[in-house]
């Protein structure tokens, strides 16, 4: 006999994330805006990151969030080529038009986010494979963490 499956357990983990997300862009309780930011941030940066980056950095996502982070994924022509502005822009897009949070905050509040829920390594990671501009706007809003040297 196969073991039960509790899928309750896994909505409700994913339903953490977004209400996560809803509290951090003051709007409690608006899950489709959280959801929408989470979507929107997670697949920008998911096309702009090299495939087997995207495969590491899944690998420590809850499976619902998994779920959403390859819904549409296609690694043809990945990592997609942009800058700064075109990143911002890929998020504000898929935001969508009824979604009041602006791209900026989402970028902000999910980087937060990720970085409380997957290792700093990973997150680094993913930076780091940026172009310039973009590791720019991503240290706006998440500075490199620098780690203290050891004196002799």
């Amino acid at each position: 006999m196969s073991p039960k499956v509790n899928f309750e357990k896994y909505c409700n983990e994913a339903n953490s994330w977004l209400l996560d997300i809803a509290k951090n862009i003051d709007h409690p309780g608006r899950t489709e805006w959280a959801y929408g930011c989470l979507k929107a941030v997670m697949h920008t940066i998911r096309d702009r990151t090299t495939i087997e980056e995207v495969f590491h950095f899944s690998a420590q996502l809850p499976i619902v969030i998994r779920g959403i982070y390859f819904e549409g994924y296609k690694p043809t022509g990945k990592p997609e080529k942009m800058n700064a502005k075109e990143f911002m822009q890929k998020i504000k897009t898929g935001l969508g038009p009824g979604n009041l949070v602006t791209a900026e905050e989402s970028f902000r509040v999910v980087l937060e986010l990720l970085y409380e829920k997957i290792s700093i390594g990973e997150m680094d990671d993913i930076r780091g494979g940026m172009p310039k501009s973009i590791q720019k706007l991503w240290n706006k809003y998440r500075p490199m963490e620098i780690e203290p040297e050891n004196e002799m």
